[in-house]
């Protein structure tokens, strides 16, 4: 035989978790949430200045991991000197993926003096979900040769055509 006390509590417990329960699930998802607006998150510059080994030790180990990035699949000392440049990895979280979305990077290189080059990367259609997305621009081979290593960046984020977020180098102006 069940204790009636002991049901009645047993059922005032449960009535209270299924109550609870929904709007506490709903409060910790809603905390774990998206972000509300599109941002770029950061901007990394890694150059490549030469094809010589960075070295072996410790501290030369994110170096020497991205020139075996950067130089794979290049076996003559040409295709080599090609991939010697200015690499821009840029991150940004996309809030409204139902939108267009444009990133332009605006720089200046050294053999260009003040004059401001442009070039950008497009997203036209509608993206599946709100996510993280990482934009690459590279600057080597015969472009590099003509205009020189980058001296100055500005990473734009327009939604809908509206800037909603930049990020600059330190000697922009």
């Amino acid at each position: 035989m069940i204790d009636k006390g002991a049901h009645l509590v047993y059922l005032s417990i449960m009535r209270i978790l299924t109550t609870i329960l929904p709007i506490f699930a709903a409060a910790l998802l809603g905390a774990c949430s998206s972000y509300e607006h599109s941002f770029i998150k950061e901007v990394s510059d890694i150059p490549l200045k030469t094809v010589e080994d960075p070295g072996t030790d410790w501290s030369s180990a994110p170096l020497r991991s991205h020139a075996k990035y950067v130089l794979f699949g290049a076996e003559s000392q040409g295709e080599q000197e090609d991939r010697v440049g200015d690499y821009y990895f840029v991150t940004w979280y996309d809030a409204e993926p139902a939108k267009r979305a444009r990133i332009l990077m605006r720089y200046t290189q050294a053999a260009t003096g003040a004059k401001e080059l442009k070039t950008e990367k497009i997203y036209p259609v509608a993206r599946p979900t709100a996510a993280t997305h990482t934009e690459r621009f590279f600057f080597t081979g015969e472009e590099r040769r003509k205009r020189g290593d980058i001296l100055t960046w500005r990473m734009e984020l327009y939604v809908d055509g509206k800037m909603v977020d930049s990020k600059q180098s330190y000697l922009w102006e």
